[in-house]
């Protein structure tokens, strides 16, 4: 994105050429308030000292005066980006090149950012004009074999970079990395290990040395020792490379990702921590990573307090860059709110330091509209300068507001306007769905799924639609397929589809799959697979598969889902007294436990024991208020003697669904409100349900039959109904379709 250089006064930009001295003694009085000098000898003397942000005005001053100054531009290109905002710095490096004293230069750090972008086949050719122009440039030799490396088509590429440097230089250490880098991409590990071997031996030749790949070598040979399963050689390899070089890239990140892989978080903190003290700067990225590891080690008040930190020194990027970094970690421990603060604030100092930030400012409208402040996320986008940005804004605000038409026309402007953004489709694929609009709703999804799949949860929704339809096999390949996975919530939707299907046993051997990349979901998943059964009409099955595993010793958060499965799955009171001690000893080790007084209260009621069950019912209430599926089940239990209660239960479940990251239980929603009187004016609820889950047919008839009961409009009815029909409720949808459109 271009940016709009500041110039000068009227006077000076109607200036030519020859008043450009008397311009830069003005710059030079304005800016530093001093005698005049050389402002572009202040520029080389800031930049020399690490101030690139405190250059950046007067270079683009200096600019506005000189607007071809190769050097001026070079200048400004390698501020821009050393300052973190490589996306603007491309353009005045480039018009640098236009100039053959300052080509080399430029073009090799165009390169580089095309490099760090991602962009290496960009990278590989510009790298390769350079040695074309200078073929004594060795740097720009390593850099494009390391940029072939790096791109899964250029590996040939990269081997043949690595003879040529090799023959013209055959001390040059550094076209080893991209050697070995190319020999694994095309999985041949023995030359890796060879090249990995020959540069061993250049390193300790090299005893006085401090190329930063000797780093970088000792991380490979623990990565290597990782890869072919020689797991304790690995470790003794690391314990090397983290001792010897605490503070190197390569071997921090690794390291870490090393030891996270096999759940020691606290040695991987360790080494971050280690890391951090040796260099503390923004820049190392150490205390990023130091503040994720801590709050996954459950220590996030420190986490806080290292960005705190920096957010309170007296240097204003490194204070922004702190706050930016704050306001992900409040959205990460789940603190919107501070998080828009934190946001807001950074934006701030941000624009002071580095000018406009559309994409903050799209940021924190998007949390702005999270928290509910959706006048202030409509404020912002007046000051929205990418248009796809203001639309998509407007669009979330219209969506919040039940405006689902207007959404709609808002979402495909802005994915007009920006195609290549996978979360417009996937709002308005949820607007369509609220308005029954399911054809439109599922190509949005899918469009979702094309543009970035995995970004968003839209192949399980598409997958949701197809099992409602009536076509589970097509919902599960839908869920199951793409390479980015899907979510877990999504997997579990598979597990029950594949047991309803084909019996319990297949689905026991997919939650059994899914453990292996999820255990701690493996007590959910043999409970989706037990649903799946039951509703397939093999209860017996079900409880067969369940039992077995009650007596093992498994944690609780996936005993519990067995203990739940195992209770609605007992074909008998024989069954359910096999359940009986497991809950005791449950209820024995957690008796605060929502989770496992709901699961209790579930086994009384089984057992014909309704007044027990509504105090254990009240215990999981008590224990956690926001427990949706608890507040269904006393509300159920309550509804035929306090219908009152029983809907106030009812509301207060739908308002905690609303703002819930589960899943919503549609069938215990609609079985609860079921057994409400007649006359209790179920109307209002089951609008809520359909909201929280359109697809859902049972619950469309339901409130058509209801509509149909009081008088309401047929063609409301008709729509319930019709929809009913496509969501596999038979005759009796038909039959509601016909006797409402006969009325119409």
């Amino acid at each position: 994105m271009k940016r709009t250089i500041t110039q000068l006064s009227s006077v000076l930009r109607a200036s030519r050429r020859s008043c450009a001295a008397v311009a830069l003694a003005m710059i030079l009085f304005a800016v530093a308030g001093c005698s005049p000098s050389d402002p572009v000898q202040e520029v080389r003397e800031q930049m020399a000292a690490g101030k690139y942000s405190e250059s950046l005005e007067l270079l683009r001053e200096l600019i506005g005066v000189e607007p071809e100054d190769p050097e001026l531009l070079f200048l400004y290109g390698r501020a821009l980006n050393e300052s973190g905002q490589p996306g603007l710095a491309s353009w005045p490096l480039r018009k640098a090149m236009e100039d053959p004293r300052w080509y080399g230069r430029a073009a090799m750090l165009v390169a580089g950012i095309e490099a760090s972008g991602g962009n290496m086949e960009n990278a590989a050719v510009l790298y390769a004009e350079i040695v074309e122009k200078n073929p004594d440039n060795m740097r720009a030799r390593v850099q494009r074999a390391n940029v072939c490396a790096r791109s899964p088509g250029l590996y040939e590429e990269a081997l043949l970079e690595v003879d040529r440097i090799l023959e013209i230089a055959p001390d040059e250490i550094g076209a080893y990395k991209p050697r070995i880098l190319a020999y694994l991409g095309l999985n041949e590990s023995e030359k890796a290990g060879e090249a990995i071997e020959e540069l061993g031996a250049l390193i300790d030749e090299r005893e006085n040395d401090d190329n930063p790949i000797r780093g970088w070598h000792c991380a490979t040979m623990a990565i290597f020792a990782a890869e072919s399963d020689e797991e304790e050689l690995a470790r003794e390899r690391w314990a090397v490379c983290e001792k010897d070089f605490p503070s190197h890239p390569n071997v921090v990140a690794q390291s870490v990702e090393f030891h996270s892989e096999r759940g020691e978080l606290e040695r991987a903190l360790e080494i971050a921590e280690a890391a951090l003290a040796a260099d503390s700067s923004l820049e190392s990225g150490y205390r990023l990573v130091t503040v994720d590891l801590l709050r996954r080690v459950g220590r996030p008040d420190d986490a806080e307090k290292l960005l705190l930190d920096v957010v309170a020194t007296d240097d204003l990027f490194n204070r922004a860059a702190g706050l930016l970094a704050l306001a992900d970690h409040y959205k990460t421990v789940g603190d919107p709110v501070a998080a828009a603060d934190a946001l807001e604030r950074g934006l701030t100092l941000t624009q002071k330091t580095m000018g406009p930030q559309p994409d903050l400012i799209f940021a924190l409208a998007d949390l702005l509209i999270q928290i509910g402040d959706d006048e202030r996320a409509l404020e912002l986008t007046n000051q929205m300068t990418v248009a796809a940005h203001r639309s998509l804004v407007r669009a979330r605000v219209a969506h919040g507001r039940k405006r689902y038409a207007k959404a709609l026309k808002l979402y495909e402007e802005t994915t007009r306007l920006w195609p290549e953004n996978a979360y417009a489709p996937y709002h308005a694929g949820h607007a369509a769905m609220s308005i029954g609009q399911f054809d439109s709703a599922f190509q949005s999804f899918l469009l979702a799924v094309r543009v970035e799949d995995g970004a968003t949860d839209a192949r399980c929704l598409a997958g949701q639609i197809l099992d409602a339809e009536g076509k589970p096999i097509s919902a599960a390949e839908m869920m199951a397929g793409g390479r980015a996975g899907t979510t877990p919530a999504c997997q579990l939707h598979v597990v029950e589809i594949l047991a309803r299907l084909h019996g319990a046993a297949v689905g026991i051997q997919r939650a059994n799959k899914m453990s292996e990349t999820h255990p701690a979901y493996y007590g959910r998943a043999i409970e989706a697979a037990a649903r799946g059964a039951r509703d397939r009409g093999a209860a017996q099955a079900a409880w067969m598969a369940v039992e077995p595993l009650l007596a093992l010793n498994f944690p609780p958060i996936n005993h519990l889902p067995l203990l739940q499965a195992a209770v609605e799955s007992a074909p008998g009171d024989e069954e359910l007294a096999i359940v009986s001690p497991f809950i005791t000893t449950a209820i024995e080790s957690d008796p605060n436990s929502a989770y496992i007084r709901e699961i209790e209260g579930m086994f009384l009621e089984r057992t014909g024991k309704q007044d027990q069950a509504v105090a254990s019912y009240r215990l999981a209430v008590e224990a956690a208020p926001n427990r949706v599926s608890a507040l269904l089940r006393l509300a159920g239990v309550s509804a035929a003697i306090e219908p009152a209660g029983a809907i106030e239960l009812i509301e207060r479940a739908l308002t905690e669904q609303e703002s819930s990251a589960q899943p919503f239980d549609s069938e215990l929603f609609l079985a609860t409100v079921n057994k409400l009187p007649e006359s209790s004016g179920v109307t209002p609820l089951l609008e809520s349900g359909l909201a929280l889950a359109p697809t859902s047919g049972p619950i469309a008839l339901r409130l058509g039959t209801a509509l149909e009961a009081s008088g309401g409009e047929p063609g409301r009815i008709v729509r319930l109904a019709r929809r009913a029909i496509r969501f596999q409720q038979g005759e009796e949808a038909t039959d509601l379709r016909d006797r409402a459109e006969a009325a119409l």
